[in-house]
């Protein structure tokens, strides 16, 4: 797998459920995607700072079967639930970093911003 970190926006609306899903593949030499299974990584933890403050702690993290779940076919996606209790904080914009550790390293391969959006009843 490449070391190439992927940004990936994520908006929320205050009040609401929502699932969001991320298929991982590598690429062969001949361009071909290929499903990496992510069962075969120790752990995988999604960690969520607010967004102005990036040397604060840790807000919320998210883990395999606490909010993290990994599905499909080949196991490669992977399936990020927020609750209502996580989208009904104060605040509107975090950042959030996606690490996988292999047993020996962790490897930030996805971040990017959530946004939490006014419900127009809330």
């Amino acid at each position: 797998m490449k070391n190439e970190i992927g940004i990936v926006p994520i908006d929320l609306k205050r009040g609401n459920n929502k699932a969001y899903t991320l298929s991982f593949f590598d690429i062969d030499l001949l361009d071909v995607e290929i499903p990496i299974d992510l069962r075969l990584y120790d752990s995988i933890r999604m960690d969520v700072k607010k967004r102005t403050e990036v040397e604060m702690p840790v807000v919320k993290s998210l883990a395999i079967g606490s909010g993290l779940e990994i599905i499909g076919a080949d196991f490669n996606v992977l399936q990020i639930s927020f609750d209502r209790d996580f989208i009904n904080v104060n605040d509107i914009q975090y950042i959030y970093d996606i690490l996988f550790h292999d047993g020996v390293d962790f490897q930030t391969l996805i971040g990017g911003q959530i946004n939490i959006n006014n419900s127009v009843t809330i």
